[in-house]
């Protein structure tokens, strides 16, 4: 890409509008989301010939399950020609050797019989030995401790991941050698088989073996999620030790602020509140500690520039935002000053706040408004809201499309924003791409927070709500197991949000909310608001009390 440093650069207009877009209109932009997401839409909505899509097709940016199913719709997968097609659980003694050696995998072995295992092992004695081992193993009374037998952690975790939740309690739920469990953690998968069972609080004589992991062999989010296993299972030294580990492995402060707060949730120590305190991160974590020691809200910057736009800039072509975000990923500070003195303006305050950042290092805060006077009519705690999910969802840039194709500054995916512009609004004429226009996006902001509020109470639980839906918010609070009374509630139910990009999220929103809330004059406590998650009453509709 051709960047010369020079803010003249990104200034110029397309000739794109709204809706579908043709193959000539597309084919020439450059590579990216924003590409992709009008590649997406003219395959499946437009008018096109077969060779057009394939030569799209090179062009993919990110291939999304969205977009691979879409194009494999017009464009079929070569198959690739297999002798072993035909081959499944019940031939597969007669198969060929070259298929079985292909085929026998842990979970394919699982679906094998187990006198067919066992003359599958007597053929691979002298073939493979550990193929042999394996289908032995399966036909033990206990595969998982014959794999801690053999110190083989790799296939204790394909077994572990192809066995279903009732073996899964029969196989795993026991004591495994310390030995084993440290060379467990030292496998690559060994994260994504601890967050499963520790957020959702499965197998709790399996995760008891997780309290002798040594720290020294893990890091950062693995140490992390250790500590909330070890406080799940009521050991504090454990869990304390785990948090130091993750403090310090981590590398991003918020993250690091995490790890710090639980070390204080457990000892209680006031000198860790005043290292929350000198963070230069603001996230739920040290506005906590801000609070609890009388501390001033971190200073952020909230600009009001006075010039209207910048001329021939069009905020809603997600093309050109596109190419400013190379530029601002590309410049150094002094750069990136320059453009920020030229989208200092009303309508670019996103664009100001990126680049001003950027020219800060990332130590300055920006909790811009833009817009505002579109919330006239609306009273303090929804701009509040408002203002929260937007920063977070696209950091106000009214062109912004996410690699799922949620589209603008508030981030509605096209089904929903087409239902409420049809179903709700009665809009005519209404096309998904009206999203990037930032006055459409926070009217329908505005309207889908009317819906969510009938339910819930909490910018904590509306956040779960905004991004991961209504009703897994709904199946989350009536589980009943979370946001109860409890030493280290409500902050041990917000890390055991079963969605992970939820949970962070959620937090990222409240932090939000508590310096829009202080910006709009509302000032509303953190404090509080942690207090009340587990009153039902004063959060949501969906949880009842006995």
């Amino acid at each position: 890409m051709l960047i010369r440093f020079n803010i003249t650069l990104i200034i110029y207009t397309t000739l794109l509008f709204g809706g579908v877009k043709s193959f000539n209109e597309i084919k020439d932009q450059e590579k990216g989301l924003a590409k992709d997401y009008y590649i997406y839409r003219l395959i499946t909505e437009g008018n096109y010939t077969i060779n057009q899509v394939e030569e799209l097709n090179k062009d993919i940016f990110r291939r999304s399950p969205t977009m691979i199913k879409a194009l494999n719709t017009i464009i079929k997968p070569e198959l690739r020609p297999t002798n072993c097609a035909k081959i499944n659980a019940k031939n597969i003694v007669d198969a060929n050797l070259t298929c079985q050696k292909a085929l026998l995998k842990i979970p394919f072995m699982l679906k094998i019989a187990k006198k067919d295992r066992e003359k599958l092992a007597k053929k691979f004695d002298d073939i493979n030995k550990t193929v042999a081992r394996n289908l032995k193993t399966l036909n033990s009374k206990n595969p998982a401790l014959k794999f801690d037998k053999f110190k083989d952690a790799r296939h204790f975790i394909e077994l572990f991941e192809a066995s279903d939740k009732k073996h899964k309690e029969l196989r795993f739920n026991q004591k495994f050698s310390t030995e084993f469990i440290n060379l467990l953690a030292k496998e690559q998968s060994f994260q994504k088989i601890i967050n499963r069972v520790i957020i959702d609080k499965e197998l709790p004589k399996f995760r008891a073996n997780f309290l002798n992991i040594k720290d020294d062999l893990i890091s950062d989010q693995i140490a992390y999620i250790l500590g909330i296993n070890a406080i799940l299972l009521g050991s504090k030294e454990s869990a304390f030790k785990f948090f130091k580990r993750a403090e310090n492995s981590f590398k991003n402060q918020g993250a690091k602020d995490a790890a710090i707060f639980w070390q204080y949730l457990i000892i209680k120590e006031k000198a860790l509140l005043e290292v929350l305190n000198s963070s230069s991160d603001i996230n739920i974590y040290t506005l906590y500690a801000n609070e609890k020691t009388g501390k001033p809200l971190p200073k952020v910057f909230s600009p009001a520039p006075t010039k209207e736009k910048v001329r021939d800039y069009d905020i809603k072509d997600p093309f050109l935002w596109q190419k400013t975000f190379a530029i601002i990923k590309e410049i150094n500070a002094t750069k990136a000053a320059e453009f920020a003195e030229l989208f200092n303006t009303k309508e670019t305050l996103g664009q100001h706040a990126y680049f001003m950042e950027k020219a800060s290092g990332y130590k300055d805060h920006y909790f811009v408004m833009p817009f505002l006077e579109e919330l006239d009519d609306i009273n303090a705690s929804r701009k509040t809201l408002i203002y929260a999910i937007g920063k977070q969802e696209s950091r106000f840039i009214p062109a912004v499309i996410s690699t799922s194709y949620a589209l603008g500054m508030m981030q509605f995916m096209p089904f929903l924003a087409n239902h409420i512009a049809k179903k709700e609004l009665m809009i005519e004429g209404f096309d998904q791409d009206d999203m990037f226009d930032p006055r459409v996006a926070l009217r329908f902001a505005d309207h889908h927070l009317n819906y969510l509020e009938k339910f819930l109470h909490h910018p904590l639980f509306i956040a779960y709500a905004y991004n991961g839906g209504i009703g897994f918010t709904k199946r989350v609070l009536q589980r009943g197991d979370l946001f109860n009374d409890g030493e280290f509630e409500p902050f041990l139910s917000i890390d055991l949000i079963p969605y992970t990009e939820s949970r962070i999220y959620g937090k990222k929103v409240l932090a939000n909310y508590i310096i829009y809330s202080n910006l709009l004059n509302s000032n509303t406590s953190i404090l509080k608001l942690f207090e009340i998650l587990k009153e039902p009453s004063l959060t949501d509709k969906f949880r009842t009390r006995p």
